[in-house]
């Protein structure tokens, strides 16, 4: 685990490219990219693909923010600029992948881009974002999980989030915090990428057995919803939330739902058609 991947200097100035900012930035440059590529090779027009694209990307980004400020609250209402400021945390995922995909598809109709095939070239795009964001989280020790005995729990360094808060919960002792003995915890940020590629390689299988437009894509949806469900249980829930803990889960649980109605809703569109 590495916070800091590269430390130069220009003249006299210094830069340092950090472990979660850095690919934080490659996930929203590269997943668009990908995402026209594959839609391009899907027969998709490109130039208005990589418009809804970016565009619902921004959506994303606000939307994470709204999302953000409703499950913690109070730490906006200390510092009401935190709102507006342009920084790396302050971002709920969830949020920003409802509203990005409700401004999508208006976009996609707007348009005129068949927003389920748009929706089903996305998921490469989304597997490849997934893998970027979280190899920053997992490098920068953000975003952990709970302690564990189990064989690939991941122990990280003093002076990582990890150490600093068992020190301060006291769940190793102060002695034992300061001697750097940090207990192994479950790599949660490990969990969300192969549950991405799992469920990325479903939707490719889907598309290539030539499944009904929109199946692909909420099969991936609701794959990786139950993914986000199962590794709520297991991670560290931070200071800064103030959301009730039931939140979440029922967040999850009740998107799933919509989702597994909306594709059994493409499956039978899709047999229809082959009558």
């Amino acid at each position: 685990m590495k916070q800091v991947l590269l430390e130069f200097a220009i003249g006299d100035t210094s830069y340092v490219l950090r472990a979660y900012s850095t690919f934080y930035t490659l996930a929203w440059l590269v997943a668009p990219i990908v995402g026209v590529w594959f839609a391009r090779r899907r027969g998709l027009p490109w130039r208005r693909v990589l418009a809804v694209y970016a565009l619902a990307l921004m959506a994303g980004i606000v939307g994470a923010r709204a999302l953000d400020l409703f499950v913690a609250w109070r730490f906006y209402a200390e510092e009401p600029s935190r709102i507006w400021a342009a920084g790396w945390t302050g971002y709920s995922l969830y949020g920003g992948f409802v509203f990005a995909t409700l401004v999508g598809y208006i976009l996609a109709r707007r348009f005129k881009v068949p927003p389920w095939q748009l929706a089903d070239a996305a998921v490469p795009a989304l597997v490849v974002g997934q893998l970027l964001m979280r190899t920053g989280c997992f490098l920068n020790g953000c975003c952990y999980g709970l302690p564990t005995s189990l064989p690939w729990g991941v122990r990280y360094p003093v002076g990582s989030h990890v150490w600093a808060a068992q020190l301060t919960s006291s769940s190793r002792g102060l002695l034992n915090g300061f001697a750097g003995l940090v207990d192994p915890v479950h790599p949660t940020q490990l969990y969300e990428m192969a549950g991405a590629v799992l469920f990325g390689m479903l939707a490719l299988w889907l598309m290539h057995r030539h499944a009904a437009d929109g199946v692909p894509a909420l099969a991936y949806a609701i794959g990786f919803t139950l993914v986000r469900l199962g590794n709520g249980f297991l991670r560290v829930k931070q200071n800064v939330v103030t959301a009730p803990t039931w939140f979440y889960p029922v967040l999850y649980l009740s998107l799933a739902a919509i989702l597994a109605a909306m594709l059994l809703w493409r499956i039978r569109v899709g047999r229809s058609r082959q009558l």
